[in-house]
Parts: C-alpha cells; sequence; structure tokens
C-alpha cells in the first residue's frame, strides 16, 4: 500500500483518531504480514498527524455512499458480534461517518490540488566576511567569533583584522545562514539574505551593529555599555536580553519579537514603544502594532524548522524561498488565502520540505529543469 492508500483506508483513519486495542491489534498484525509496508505505514501516520481536517459539508449522494458502506462494514464486523460491546458499533459507525466524511473531502480535493512553480535558478553565492579592504568567501553555516584583532571560524582558523573600532561586514546571501559570536560575547544566529554590520571592539561608551535581514540575538549583559541593533527604519536599544530583529530591504516585513528581557524599538519617525517578554511589534509607516505572541513561531528557522498555526501559505513560501534561495511560482493564485498548521523541518533536501508542505496545504510542487 502507498501513503496514499493507508490515508484513504477507512480502519487506518479508525487507528489513527482512536488508537484502541482491537485497531492496534490489527495494524500490527498486518505488518507482520506485510513489512514491506512498515515504511509507508510510518510515513502515512506523519501524514496524518500534519494534515488539518476541514469542515466537510456532503452531497445527498455522498451521504447515501457513506450509510451503505457503514452497513456493509460494521455487518461483518467482529465487534458487532460482542454483546459486551454493543456500544461500541454504534461508536464505530458514528466515527465512519467522520472517517468517510474526511476520506471523501480528500478525494474530491485531489482533482483540485494546485501546481505551484519554483524556480531554482537564482544566482548562487557564498557568505563573504569583509574587513580591511579584504574579502573572504565562508562556506554556509559557518560559526564566527571575534576576539580582539582576530576572527577565528569553526575550523579553529584564524583571520587578522584591526584591533580598532572599525566596522566588518558579514553578507549571508539567499540559501545560507551563518553565526557570528560577537567581541562582547553576544551570539548572533543570521538568516538567509541578511547583512550584519559589526565592529572588531566595542567603544567604552555603546555596543551598536547595523542589520539589512534577519537575526536571532542573544545580547550579553552589560550595564555600562548599551546595546543598540540598528536597521534602515528604525532601532532597537536593548537591555540584555534574547529577541529577534527582521529588517528586510524593500519588504514590509519590520518586526522585533522579544524572547526575554526588555527592549525598545525607535522608528526614524520617532515613534517610540517599549517591549516585554513573548511580545512582537511591528513597524509600519504610520503606526506600531505591539502583541502577545508564540515566540516560537518567529524564532524556530534558527534551530532548523519552521512552526506553523494558521500560518498563510504566501508567508510560508516567503520564508522557504530566502532559506532556500528558490522562487515560487504560484501564476493562478491558487494558495491565496490558504494557511497551514503543523511543523516543517527545514532539512537539506528541499524535496523533502516540499513534500511536507505539499500534504500540509494540498498543493503540487513541480520541478522541471531549473523549476520546481
Amino acid at each position: 500500500m502507498t501513503v496514499k492508500d493507508f490515508l484513504e483506508n477507512d480502519y487506518f483513519i479508525f487507528y489513527m483518531l482512536a488508537k484502541d486495542s482491537e485497531s492496534i491489534k490489527y495494524w500490527d498484525s498486518y505488518l507482520k504480514q506485510k513489512p514491506e509496508d512498515q515504511l509507508q505505514f510510518e510515513n502515512a501516520k506523519k501524514a496524518f498527524e500534519k494534515i488539518k481536517f476541514e469542515t466537510v459539508s456532503l452531497q445527498d449522494s455522498e451521504r447515501k455512499i457513506l450509510y451503505n458502506r457503514i452497513f456493509e462494514k460494521t455487518q461483518n464486523h467482529a465487534i458487532v458480534r460482542r454483546k459486551r460491546k454493543r456500544y461500541y458499533y454504534f461508536a464505530a459507525a458514528a466515527t465512519v461517518i467522520i472517517i468517510m466524511a474526511i476520506a471523501i473531502s480528500t478525494i474530491r480535493k485531489l482533482s483540485e490540488v494546485p501546481e505551484i512553480i519554483v524556480e531554482k535558478s537564482l544566482t548562487e553565492s557564498s557568505i563573504q566576511l569583509i574587513t580591511d579592504n579584504q574579502t573572504f568567501s565562508l562556506p554556509n553555516n559557518e560559526i564566527l567569533t571575534i576576539k580582539k584583532s582576530t576572527i577565528t571560524n569553526s575550523k579553529g582558523e584564524n583571520i587578522q583584522i584591526s584591533d580598532s573600532p572599525i566596522f566588518n561586514t558579514l553578507k549571508v546571501p539567499f540559501g545560507k545562514r551563518s553565526e557570528l559570536i560577537l567581541s562582547d560575547g553576544s551570539k548572533l544566529w543570521i538568516n538567509s539574505g541578511s547583512t550584519v554590520k559589526f565592529p572588531s571592539q566595542f567603544n567604552e561608551n555603546n555596543r551598536t551593529i547595523y542589520l539589512e535581514g534577519e537575526i536571532f540575538i542573544e545580547v550579553t549583559k552589560d550595564n555600562t555599555k548599551p546595546f543598540m541593533v540598528e536597521t534602515s527604519k528604525f532601532n532597537v536599544n536593548v537591555y540584555g536580553t534574547t529577541f529577534d530583529v527582521k529588517a528586510y530591504k524593500n519588504t514590509l516585513e519590520q518586526r522585533v519579537v522579544l524572547v526575554e528581557g526588555s527592549v525598545g524599538v525607535t522608528t526614524q519617525d520617532n515613534m517610540e514603544a517599549r517591549m516585554l517578554p513573548n511580545e512582537s511589534l511591528e513597524i509600519t509607516t504610520s503606526k506600531l502594532i505591539k502583541k502577545k505572541v508564540n515566540t516560537e513561531m518567529h524564532t524556530s528557522w534558527k534551530n532548523g524548522y519552521l512552526l506553523l498555526d494558521d500560518t498563510p501559505i504566501e508567508t510560508i513560501l516567503l520564508e522557504l524561498s530566502r532559506y532556500y534561495n528558490v522562487a515560487f511560482l504560484d501564476s493562478e493564485k491558487e494558495l491565496t488565502g490558504k494557511t497551514c498548521t503543523g511543523k516543517i523541518y527545514l532539512s537539506t533536501n528541499i524535496e523533502d520540505v516540499l513534500e511536507t508542505l505539499s500534504i500540509l496545504s494540498n498543493s503540487h510542487f513541480k520541478i522541471e529543469n531549473s523549476t520546481i
């Protein structure tokens, strides 16, 4: 059986919903007889757990089919013959109605699955460290540590830089990630398509870095030297804390999410806001929008996955396009208005990610030459 076969199988769906001893025994016995189906069975379980079912309105013809199938299945089911479990018959029948409604809904949608094109022809480039008029190319997921006049990479190799408080630049292109430990011990996780400017060592009065893109940062507390993240549209004043800043150029995505501690945000138009943990602040041209959030929804990228909760498909595709340096083409706007709930692990193989997204969004992602 394929994953699709399992997902359309009444007893498999009942097993996933009820997890009772009878259905567990049934599938254990089945897999002993057909061990070659074990992998697809496990994949179907994972797929089922990621699906968020919508309420289904059945047509009259479909409703008749359901009742006929329920009657046929329950008439021959062993549970019916057990008087002490007669109540289970009615529970099973009611459950089958739900199961079959879901199955018919799934089948009904199969012919409506939108096909999304993903272009992979974007320019490939490496991470670049620019310092003292020198440019160094670095591998993906590189971890850099700054100590006075030296930058050390994850292999223990040293790059000599000026010990004066001049600014260095770390450019992380789309499709790449990096980590940076500043001279004060503060740690940055730098997301795809981001540029960070930082000094070899901070001056006596403050600690300032410049950002275009997105970082997650853990700031080392130092009451004598305030920490500041400056972007083109707003500045974040930090008081020893953990937070995420998103400030991509030429987009409306200008946002701060606070995990721990306290920060103050000031825009170029002198709008100000003070933030508390578990708050997000969206910066628009006319106002600041603050609200309570699940911070993991905004910071999970640094741990290698995206956490979704009724997240718009457009938002997910934008995140994936940056992370993998690809471009999605939904020419028919089939995904507009759709949302997803679940978790997408950002594996090195984008096809695995697209398979998960296909299940969550009931979509198909197609690869043609330089296009997915």
